[in-house]
């Protein structure tokens, strides 16, 4: 599949049209002014950051990962994030910058700066690129913008989501008010059939479930210039009356009956969680002089969360309550980041500070089960109720010098030191150390190519989940808690080349990664059950294609997107001693897209084709494998007037397939090879659609 996708854009480069090119060079940078967006159909800022080659995908909330190692960022640190906001990151953890810029009215945009690689006086690095949105702060007019959608399943279930937000300008105080409700609606239903040892068929299972989530956000966003020398910004956040529900029917069908018309047990699953929380973030600039700068950054964070999942069995003869499941969690953050700039000449800059971060996990696991007669019996796990608290300093310097006209190098250094503990059920405190070395470099070797190195050694956050033992509901299986889980740590070697093609034709982009992984987080055998731990070691090696070409000359306003990775992972299994990938990780990931903005700026529509390689799940006890389908989805959007849009989504229009798995499940470990039973089941969902009106005033 990756070799079909190369070989269709390399067709289509050779017919790339030159168009209007309203950019501009400067050293590093490539520069978007704001006339460029006119021919574009553009409401917010977010919707501009789309329209520039080798940055869409920056401006989307469609990602997803469920690797090992994907949780949020550790502490706020100077990387992982890629777009700033006249020249600065936002001072948030939980507050999506993609939201921000969704807030902000097209209209107060003033360019668009695209910085290829590292940049002296930034506060933020990338081994990438980093987009800088500059907006006019001058502007004293009010303005907002305003969505409201309503999301339908084939089921005949829908939700709706709505946004609201307000900017104007009150003396030196820019300030933006915004409001979400957001309505997620997604659904799965499994036909499958369970077979034994000797490929028996046991039963059959039929289960659906339709997921709703639902909240309410109010955002608050100030920058105050308070004087020449002083800047100050506050971003906050405040989420209430979270629901997540997602009820679940299982019901069992003997091996007889193959039209599945009668089932002989049947159950009912309510789950329901109710969240709230909130995050206040900001940062205070100070001026020195000319050469030298500093700023004091603070996030602070609560989340809150209810679960209750109660389970209903019905066996033909009785009804009644089988289980009842309760989480309840609270979790805190507190960042505090002190940084000193130092400009250095013309074109270099020293960089270095203390970061001070603490987490806080409060949380309380129950499992019972009932049986007909109303008897309760209590799963019988450990390690199900306590608080796990980490404290880390970090002590971190930077200097970015430029070696040559072409080349700049970036060297940095941090020195981490933390503290993890455990109360409750289990009493533990364990303290870690860590040199964490970065060296950036990149070589403008010819007019629009670069070359990128990065090496660096980083730290993996730890979900403090683990910790604590809870229930697995995509494998039906109890997942222990682990008291002794650490941090991951990587050596990572990333070689990137970067083609800008002529006359704003679009990007080409080649990466190559290798990183070798010290405790690689996955499932170890913990106290009878399976749970997440840290295996020896491991190593993952990672070639990707991403680009994006305008193909004017095939169709006008027209551009053609296509990425795609091959990657090797490998590690020591814990129970059979057997070298094997990861678990969750792909092997091959394609994509390709084509998107128009049809002459004229009132019309614009695109289509998104994925398709991916199976993964498996490893597991002390099973060993599953699930291949998906490819999907494909389309957009389009509509200018009904200057201020307002129409815009409808569907999200796959192939079929509703989602792809079909197994699970190999073990009497005992599956080392001793005594197979129990094999479940396959195919995987559908119902068909999404979504219409929108959004607006500006």
């Amino acid at each position: 599949m990756l070799n079909r996708s190369l070989l269709f854009s390399i067709a289509l480069l050779l017919s790339v049209d030159a168009g209007n090119y309203l950019n501009a060079n400067e050293n590093n940078k490539i520069i978007y002014e704001k006339d460029y967006f006119n021919q574009f159909n553009i409401t917010n800022i977010n919707d501009a950051l789309k329209r520039i080659p080798g940055v869409e995908n920056i401006g989307s909330r469609n990602s997803q990962s469920y690797e090992p190692g994907s949780n949020k960022k550790r502490g706020f640190g100077s990387s992982g994030t890629q777009i700033l906001i006249n020249g600065e990151r936002q001072s948030s953890k939980s507050n999506s910058i993609i939201k921000t810029l969704e807030r902000i009215n097209a209209d107060s945009l003033i360019r668009i700066e695209v910085i290829r690689g590292s940049e002296a006086g930034l506060d933020v690095r990338s081994d990438g690129v980093i987009v800088n949105i500059v907006v006019d702060d001058s502007l004293s007019k009010s303005s907002g913008t305003w969505s409201a959608a309503l999301g339908y399943l084939t089921s005949g279930d829908s939700n709706w989501r709505g946004t609201g937000s307000w900017a104007t300008k009150i003396k030196n105080t820019n300030f933006v008010l915004g409001l979400e409700r957001i309505g997620d609606l997604n659904s799965r239903t499994y036909n499958e059939f369970t077979v034994d040892q000797a490929e028996s068929l046991l039963y059959y299972r039929l289960r659906e479930t339709i997921e709703y989530r639902s909240s309410n956000r109010v955002n608050v966003d100030l920058n105050s210039k308070i004087n020449d020398k002083n800047t100050l910004r506050i971003n906050a956040l405040l989420w209430f009356d979270g629901k997540e529900n997602e009820p679940q029917i299982q019901e069992y069908f003997l091996p007889t009956d193959t039209e599945n018309k009668a089932f002989y047990k049947k159950i009912n699953w309510d789950r329901q969680e109710d969240n709230d929380g909130w995050e206040f973030g900001g940062d205070w600039e100070h001026q020195i002089n000319k050469n030298n700068s500093f700023k004091l950054r603070v996030v602070l964070t609560e989340e809150n969360e209810d679960q209750t999942d109660i389970s209903f069995l019905d066996d033909t003869v009785n009804f009644y309550n089988n289980s009842s499941e309760t989480n309840n969690r609270k979790q805190n953050e507190r960042i505090i980041r002190l940084s000193f700039n130092k400009l250095i000449g013309e074109s270099s800059s020293l960089e270095y500070g203390v970061e001070s971060a603490y987490n806080k996990l409060d949380r309380i696991f129950n499992l019972i089960y009932f049986d007909s007669d109303e008897k309760q019996t209590n799963a019988g796990l450990i390690n199900t109720s306590g608080k796990v608290e980490e404290d880390r300093y970090e002590g971190f310097v930077s200097y970015n010098l430029p070696l040559s006209k072409k080349i700049r190098l970036e060297l940095a250094l941090n020195y981490e030191w933390s503290e993890i503990s455990q109360t409750g059920d289990v009493n533990l405190s364990r303290e870690f150390e860590y040199w964490k070395p970065r060296i950036d470099l990149k070589w403008d070797y010819k007019k629009n190519r670069q070359i990128r190195l990065n090496i660096e050694r980083n730290v993996g956050q730890i979900n403090f989940d683990n910790f604590i033992s809870s229930y697995d509901q995509f494998e039906e299986s109890i997942r222990a808690g682990n008291p002794d889980l650490r941090p991951e740590t990587t050596w990572k070697l990333k070689l990137e080349h970067e083609w800008r093609l002529p006359n704003d034709g679009g990007v080409i982009t080649l990466k190559g990664s290798a990183r070798d992984i010290d405790g690689p987080v996955d499932r170890l055998p913990i106290d009878g059950y399976a749970g997440i731990g840290n295996l020896g070691s491991g190593k993952r090696t990672k070639a990707t294609i991403d680009g994006s070409v305008r193909i004017n000359k095939i169709l006008e306003g027209g551009v053609f997107r296509f990425s795609g990775y091959l990657q090797s992972t490998k590690v020591t299994d814990p129970v059979t001693n057997i070298k094997r990938d990861f678990s969750w990780y792909k092997r091959w990931e394609t994509m390709i897209s084509l998107r128009q903005d049809v002459p004229g700026g009132k019309y614009s529509w695109g289509m998104t084709y994925r398709y991916q390689s199976q993964f498996n799940i490893y597991d002390p006890y099973l060993w599953g494998r699930f291949a998906e389908d490819p999907t494909l989805g389309f957009g389009f959007t509509a200018k009904i007037n200057p201020k307002l849009n129409l815009n409808f989504m569907i999200k796959k229009i192939l079929d509703t397939n989602i792809g079909f798995g197994r699970k190999l499940i073990y009497n005992g470990f599956k080392s001793n090879n005594d197979l129990l039973i094999r479940e396959n089941f195919d995987v559908n969902e119902h068909n999404f659609f979504k219409i929108e009106l959004e607006g500006t005033f």
